[in-house]
């Protein structure tokens, strides 16, 4: 060894990273001792005095600031447009859930847009950073300024329902509201990107040891929004359209079993469920039920009406479980019974759902008939309408289709001037379904002598081609088609006579049709066109009372509003929303059936409004 070799510096523990060899030589300078700056000495500072919770708020800061400005405005835009008024004034927990929905749609579109401008520019070589105290302080001041505009934006929205409220004659939203339907709108948001987050974190520790990280975070990010999608889905299917598709019928047919108060055995053996009719009692449903154990005598008619009049006939089966084919047969069986072809009339209503008939428009048509008349209805489905709406929409149309035909078969045998004029009515998806007999409006025009559909769904074949049809001077709230020869639409009965500026219409010719549609309807006005459609009534309302006139339409948004007006359309006042009654129904009923739509109908309406007993939605 040499006495070089002696002297030579001993190796060191290498803490600065550099190479060894390179320090030992002192080809590397050993760096400085960086002074403490006064963003340090705070930090020291505010960690001396508060501890961990300093470090654990510094780290919550940093969690926030990974929320991209996209994901921030477009979330909160979405947020804020749920709040834009709408057809109907909703309560605060259906506005809460909305908003949040509407928020998450937003943030998960965000998401993907900053998601995918990083992934380009990582590719294309730009970067940009920013200094993480003007990061950290630009965050926490965008977080308090949309902080502070989620509750400024209900709380100057409550004029905006108040207005809508008004108009339907329903109490209006206050300062509670707003409050409360923004804490809804935070849960509902904050559960949705807590399960998104966890989606993400799951999918990523599995795929930990992966080499193709950008493969598993783009999957991660796709499964997580798809997740989140799917549970908005749910949300919309279960709570909002208050159904899930897939229901039990056998649930359905517990719900049928069921015997409200009020409700009893008909004495009149004209009525289905009788005891001299086929169809057992016990057989007929809670909507049934209802139906045949309502309508008005002979002597209730006789003394509103002031002439003499018969008992109106009702014929109603059920499924019960049987077939289509089958039920329908035992509705004939029950018009054979009743010997329903000798009388002037045959309406025939296509139910909702379980089997539901509008009371309102069948007890005016047979006082309008001095019950002359036979109503035959059936049961197509177990099935809630929300349901058969969104699962098959041809069920109601193919059953209303061979009821129609075996009633119109057996009318075709019998002499020509004995023959039972053949009417339509329907309400909601009944009516869908019964525009569904006819394939087309000339076809309409050719078999039926008028009808009564109330609520009809937009998304309706025929009806959507008589507003095609309309005058360019009306508006598809009212279209006026063919100056009003056969078809008419209408919401109040002046509606019946005169177009939206006044101008008389023509006269009212055999066939007469009419469409009952209330500008506050949502069940009229929804439909999966307004995801990406804007809507011709919105501009066409500009300028009137209605609520319609106040809203503005946003992709995705306006969507979710109306369809979640469906879930408040009948707590709203006659004439509103979905409720069609008797100072509708009557003037309608009456100008289709060749009477004066503006004739005083009072008694007859006061006599329904005594008569018919409110039912739940």
């Amino acid at each position: 060894m040499t006495s070089d070799d002696s002297q030579e510096e001993p190796l060191r523990p290498n803490t600065t990273g550099k190479h060894p060899k390179l320090q030992r030589v002192g080809l590397v300078k050993k760096q400085p001792k960086r002074p403490l700056n006064r963003r340090s000495l705070v930090g020291a500072a505010l960690t001396k005095v508060f501890g961990s919770r300093w470090k654990t708020a510094a780290a919550r800061t940093n969690e926030l600031a990974a929320v991209t400005v996209p994901e921030a405005i477009v979330g909160w835009s979405a947020y804020a447009a749920s709040y834009t008024p709408s057809l109907l004034a909703r309560p605060w927990y259906w506005q809460g859930l909305i908003a949040g929905l509407s928020g998450m749609f937003g943030y998960q579109a965000g998401l993907w847009t900053s998601w995918t401008a990083s992934v380009i520019a990582e590719q294309l070589g730009i970067k940009i950073k920013l200094k993480p105290g003007i990061r950290q302080g630009g965050t926490i001041a965008g977080a308090t300024i949309l902080a502070a505009a989620a509750i400024a934006v209900p709380l100057y929205s409550v004029r905006w329902h108040q207005r809508a409220a008004r108009y339907s004659h329903n109490p209006g939203p206050n300062a509670f509201w707003a409050v409360a339907s923004t804490a809804a709108a935070a849960t509902t948001f904050a559960v949705l990107l807590a399960q998104w987050r966890a989606t993400v974190w799951s999918i990523n520790f599995i795929s930990g040891r992966v080499l193709n990280k950008f493969a598993w975070q783009a999957l991660s990010r796709l499964t997580s929004t798809l997740v989140v999608i799917g549970t908005m889905l749910v949300i919309f299917d279960q709570v909002i359209m208050r159904s899930v598709v897939g229901v039990a019928t056998t649930a359905s047919a517990r719900v049928d079993l069921r015997i409200p108060d009020g409700v009893h055995q008909p004495t009149t053996p004209l009525h289905s469920g009788s005891s001299a009719s086929l169809e057992s009692w016990d057989s007929l449903g809670l909507q049934g039920k209802r139906f045949t154990c309502a309508g008005p005598s002979a002597e209730r008619i006789a003394e509103v009406m002031g002439q003499p009049a018969t008992q109106p006939i009702r014929a109603y089966a059920s499924m019960n479980g049987r077939s289509t084919e089958e039920v329908i047969n035992a509705v004939l069986a029950e018009l054979d019974r009743t010997n329903a072809w000798t009388r002037k009339a045959i309406l025939i209503v296509t139910t909702t759902g379980r089997g539901n008939v509008n009371e309102w428009s069948t007890s005016s048509f047979e006082f309008l008939m001095h019950g002359n008349c036979a109503t035959a209805a059936m049961q197509y489905s177990g099935l809630p309408s929300a349901v058969t709406m969104l699962s098959s929409k041809q069920i109601p149309v193919r059953a209303s289709r061979m009821l129609f035909g075996a009633i119109e078969k057996r009318i075709a045998v019998l002499p020509v001037d004995a023959r039972p004029k053949l009417f339509v009515a329907g309400e909601s998806l009944g009516a869908f379904g019964s525009n569904g007999i006819f394939a087309s409006p000339e076809d309409m025009l050719s078999r039926a002598y008028g009808g009564v559909w109330t609520g009809c769904p937009s998304f309706t074949p025929n009806q959507v081609e008589w507003t095609r049809r309309r005058s360019t001077s009306s508006t598809v709230v009212r279209p006026v088609v063919d100056h009003g020869r056969h078809v008419r639409f209408a919401c109040s009965p002046s509606d019946l006579l005169f177009d939206e500026h006044g101008a008389a219409l023509d006269e009212w010719a055999t066939p007469r049709f009419c469409y009952l549609q209330n500008d506050t309807d949502p069940v009229v006005w929804w439909g999966n066109h307004l995801l990406w459609k804007k809507p011709e009534w919105l501009d066409e309302m500009r300028g009137t009372q209605t609520p319609m006139a106040a809203m503005t339409w946003w992709p995705f948004i306006t969507f979710w509003q109306v369809a979640a007006d469906m879930t408040v359309c009948r707590y709203v006042g006659p004439g509103y929303g979905h409720k069609y009654h008797a100072a509708q129904c009557v003037p309608a009923w009456a100008g289709v059936l060749g009477l004066d739509p503006a004739a005083d109908w009072s008694d007859l309406i006061d006599a329904l409004n005594t008569d018919v007993p409110p039912v739940n939605p």
